[in-house]
């Protein structure tokens, strides 16, 4: 395949194949990797698009004249298709002998298509040559499955395969179809006579199950299996479940000395049946690391801070685990933890910074050094981070030291303030320290500096100098903040002044976890330690939910706590809801996670809300025995399927267009195009604002970014803030500043800084929003019939989820195309 001009000598080759069918492909962009790091057992994913042509079929031996692969007469169970992939095959090294040969194997996946391999090879002389081939793959009978990305339950459909012959002769053909976990609803044979040089594609009626996740899965795997003649092709396909609503997790968490009460309260038609509660008990604040990673393992969005954010817990059980040979984190933590890297490292811009969004998205000092910290921790953990890599984060922020930030960056306002300035310098600081390429003159200057400081920044500083060894004036920058906590009952309660939330990644949390990691670098016997990591660990009674920042420094300073305990034998644990024993973990366990159905353990609450209500006890714990860890959640389920509008500070609208004509619509034919429109009002300003928008499973985003030219008005043309009640002569102040945000999208100004189209979403994000009106407009294609649930529009501020809003819901239909 390569010829690497080095006759006579040993040569390594670097030996890959992709599937050329999906390199062909325009206008679609592959679903975002991180879905598969937040559902590690993968769901089948596809690549092609369901919009499948009934092509010509293809005379033996046309295709770039060679003759046809693959065999016939085989059984159905000999042929079964189930492992398809982009990248047939990738192989890093392979060296040859001395007269440059060698043998590769590589397994191919189960597609039936046209291969390109491509090879490098070099010399230890740096003699280098590349080549590539084509191979094709293909049956005598072929069975290609056309059917949606995913579903919804309730979801009714039809769907099936595309056979083709490959001689192109007229031939009788019969598909079978099999299910699980949606319902088949008709025959199970399909019989058809296939035209002279054309396929046909066969549909069968579907029904997507709309039982408990529990019952049905969270996967339903279609099978199809054609033959004619003695010819037999048979292909499996897997759909994710996707659910009719926005999923609401609710939490607490905290350490359990005799007894503890829990109390949630979950919303107006919660489904009991149907809702789960989850439990980590155990005697090591890995309980709490645990549920943050189930709370973090599903979070939809996956910005950097979010993706850096889901990882740290999973790197702490990992390490855990590893330290302890418990099996504390998932089979697969190994391997979602290097797609985080390589996440965070394709993230990387030109000047080192790592992007929020991508590498042509924005950056700042403190973003950069807090990924560039996980990446550091995974390194030291033994996951494979390249050196470049940290070494151009380093570059990036050596530079930040060394000059003034960008004005024109989005997160300027904010700048605006000294404080805010400084911590990008201490984040910056603390990774250069932790690289070991401290900067010990900006050090020496922030310790100057320290009255200007925010809290969580002074304790960082503190940290920053114990690592050098300046433990005295660490504890010297901690003395003024150990003096003003108190203490309240065990746990530690921190002063105003220390929830300073003025920052753009905003957290309650922070600022606890920074003094707590802090006091454990600089007086690791500190009396504040264990009423911090109560303050730490206690979730559940403040009026906000937590976000990615609240989650992500909770379990750094827990792990950072963990390192430095050690705990003996764990007491079991009671869970009691009345005078119901709900659960009990054994005695001696480290960790103990269930999960039941919410049926019998809630009451009513007023406004129609569901109660729940647990104790919490270590029955026959000696005296002095190690304190115990509690994490339970709450996940909601509603009775039925949200389709009324909510405002929680966010108005969304949304509304379903023809292409054409621009008429109202919510039914479509099939192969038809919809104009998706969207509506946000705010009464106030909102920053890191995302709304996400679920497709119903019959439509499929259309990418037209590939265009030379858009026919539609962009996202930002409906926007009200320009005029924002001014009198038309009055100039608003703060437009110069406003349009320093957002993006410019096909010749219109778009005040969302970044769009994603998924399988079953388009999400848009706006780090800035003020008070007003603003619309977004996208393209989707019919590609199924049916009738598909339609799920409410979601808005909220990312780092204030309590903030948020829905629109209505209801139902999509897509009719057949007309013959």
């Amino acid at each position: 395949v390569a010829d690497a001009r080095g006759v006579g000598r040993r040569a390594e080759v670097t030996l890959w194949a992709v599937d050329e069918g999906v390199l062909a492909l325009t206008g679609y962009k592959t679903p975002d990797p991180l879905d598969l790091l937040y559902q590690p057992h993968g769901l089948g994913m596809r690549l092609a698009s369901n919009l499948v042509a009934v092509a010509p079929q293809i005379p033996e031996g046309e295709k770039g004249r060679r003759n046809p692969g693959g065999g016939g007469g085989a059984d159905a169970a000999d042929v079964l298709r189930s492992r398809f992939k982009t990248t047939a095959f990738f192989l890093g090294s392979v060296v040859t002998d001395a007269q440059g040969n060698a043998v590769a194997t590589a397994k191919l996946p189960d597609n039936l298509t046209t291969f390109r391999v491509m090879a490098v090879a070099v010399t230890e002389g740096d003699r280098f040559g590349s080549g590539d081939a084509k191979m094709l793959v293909t049956r005598p009978l072929v069975a290609r499955a056309a059917l949606p990305r995913f579903l919804r339950p309730g979801d009714e459909f039809t769907a099936g395969a595309v056979v083709n012959r490959r001689s192109g002769a007229p031939t009788p053909v019969t598909l079978r179809a099999a299910v699980t976990g949606a319902e088949l609803r008709g025959d199970q044979e399909i019989r058809a006579d296939l035209e002279a040089g054309r396929g046909s594609e066969l549909r069968f009626p579907f029904r997507a199950a709309s039982t408990n996740a529990g019952d049905r899965g969270d996967t339903a795997v279609f099978r199809f299996t054609a033959t004619g003649g003695s010819d037999v092709d048979a292909v499996e396909a897997r759909l994710p479940f996707r659910p009719d609503y926005h999923p609401r997790a609710y939490t607490a968490s905290g350490v359990l000395h005799d007894t503890a009460t829990v109390e949630l309260v979950l919303p107006e038609g919660t489904d009991p049946d149907r809702s789960r509660l989850e439990v980590s008990l155990g005697n090591s604040v890995l309980a709490l690391v645990r549920g943050a990673y189930e709370q973090l393992r599903v979070y939809p969005w996956y910005c950097t801070e979010q993706v850096t954010s889901a990882a740290r817990p999973l790197l702490a059980l990992y390490n855990a685990g590893a330290a302890s040979g418990a099996k504390l984190a998932p089979p697969t933590a190994k391997h979602d933890l290097e797609l985080a890297v390589r996440m965070l490292a394709d993230r990387q811009r030109e000047d080192g910074g790592i992007g929020y969004w991508g590498a042509g998205q924005w950056t700042s000092p403190w973003l950069t050094a807090y990924a560039g910290g996980f990446l550091l921790d995974a390194r030291a953990s033994g996951i494979a981070v390249n050196d470049s890599l940290l070494a151009r984060v380093a570059g990036y922020l050596q530079r930040s030291l060394a000059q003034p930030l960008p004005a024109d960056a989005p997160l300027y306002r904010w700048w605006d303030a000294r404080a805010s300035l400084l911590a990008e310098r201490v984040a910056a600081a603390d990774f250069l320290s932790r690289m070991k390429k401290p900067d010990v003159a900006v050090e020496n200057q922030l310790i100057a500096q320290a009255a200007q400081l925010r809290w969580e920044d002074r304790a960082r500083l503190a940290e920053i100098v114990a690592r050098r060894g300046a433990t005295r004036t660490g504890a010297e920058l901690l003395s003024s903040e150990w003096s003003v906590v108190q203490i309240e009952g065990r746990r530690a309660v921190l002063p105003d002044a220390a929830r300073d939330t003025m920052f753009y990644f905003e957290s309650t949390v922070r600022p606890a976890a920074r003094l707590l990691l802090a006091t454990l670098a600089v007086a690791p016997t500190h009396p504040l330690v264990g009423p911090l990591v109560e303050n730490v660990v206690q979730q559940g009674r403040a009026t906000r939910w937590w976000n990615t920042q609240d989650w992500a420094m909770a379990v750094e300073a827990l792990a950072a706590f963990e390192r430095k305990q050690h705990a003996g034998p764990a007491a079991a644990v009671r869970l009691r809801s009345g005078n119901r024993v709900v659960y009990q973990s054994a005695a001696g366990g480290a960790t103990a996670d269930s999960s039941f159905s919410l049926a019998g353990l809630v009451s009513s609450a007023p406004g129609g809300a569901v109660a729940l209500r647990l104790t919490l006890d270590r029955p026959g714990a000696a005296a002095g025995a190690p304190v115990s860890y509690y994490y339970v959640t709450a996940r909601e389920v509603p009775r039925k399927r949200p389709v009324r509008p909510d405002d929680h500070g966010i108005q969304v609208e949304r509304w379903y267009e023809r292409y054409d004509s621009r008429t109202p619509t919510t039914s479509v034919a099939e192969g038809e195009l919809v104009r998706v429109r969207l509506r946000i009002t705010i009464p106030a300003d909102r920053e890191f604002l995302v709304v996400d928008d679920a497709l119903p499973a019959g439509l499929e985003a259309v990418d037209l970014s590939l265009r030379t030219a858009a026919p539609l008005p962009g996202p930002g043309a409906g926007s009200s803030w320009r005029s924002s009640g001014e009198d038309e002569g009055e100039r608003d102040e703060d437009a110069d500043v406003r349009w320093g945000y957002g993006i410019w999208d096909s010749g219109w100004w778009s005040p969302f800084d970044y769009r994603e189209l998924r399988d079953d979403r388009v999400v848009y994000f706006a780090t800035q929003l003020w008070k007003g009106t603003y619309t977004a407009t996208y393209v989707a294609r019919a590609t199924t019939p049916g009738v598909f649930v339609r799920p409410p529009t979601h808005a909220e501020e990312m780092y204030n989820p309590a903030v948020f809003g829905r629109s209505d819901g209801g139902i999509f239909t897509v009719t057949k195309k007309p013959k």
